[in-house]
Parts: C-alpha cells; sequence; structure tokens
C-alpha cells in the first residue's frame, strides 16, 4: 500500500513538473491526469479515497467561511463619547 502511495505522488509530480514547463494543452491534460488517478486511487483504496478530499474540502471550506467573516474582529470599535452629568442636580421639594 505504501508502494501504491508512493507511485501515486511520484506520478502527479512528473506530471506537474511536465505541465508546468509546457503549452496550454499539457496544463489541461494535466486537470484530467488527476482526476483519472483519482479515480483510479478510488479504486484502489476504496472508500477513503473519496471521503479524504471531502473532508479536507470541507475543513478548507470552513475556514474560508471564517476568514470572510471575521473581518469585524479587525475593524476598531469606537466607543461614543459619554455625556458629562451636571455638577448639581437639582430637586423640587
Amino acid at each position: 500500500m505504501t508502494l501504491a502511495i508512493l507511485t501515486y505522488v511520484t506520478i502527479i509530480g512528473f506530471l506537474g513538473w511536465a505541465a508546468w514547463r509546457s503549452g496550454v494543452t499539457e496544463k489541461a491534460m494535466f486537470v484530467v491526469n488527476v482526476v483519472l488517478l483519482w479515480i483510479s486511487a478510488i479504486w484502489f483504496f476504496g472508500y477513503p479515497a473519496l471521503i479524504g478530499p471531502a473532508v479536507v474540502a470541507a475543513t478548507l471550506y470552513l475556514a474560508l467561511l471564517v476568514v470572510m467573516t471575521s473581518s469585524d474582529l479587525k475593524v476598531p470599535v469606537t466607543v461614543p463619547a459619554r455625556r458629562k452629568q451636571p455638577a448639581y442636580t437639582y430637586d423640587e421639594d
């Protein structure tokens, strides 16, 4: 199993290197090859190869939502000045 994982990593690395140094067609074929390798990993490893990327994607999506909605934490909040109380109080008896 370890040899199979190492083989997949090696193949993806080689394909990525070739796509980086080549034209547009090679880049498109890199995406196609990665999808086909992922499908073959699902066939070879089974259900974990399908669930693993889904869990990673959900984690990244949650982190993205936290980053997008936490902008209020970065903006300083100004407190309005308090109104001064009079130095004396007038009491009618």
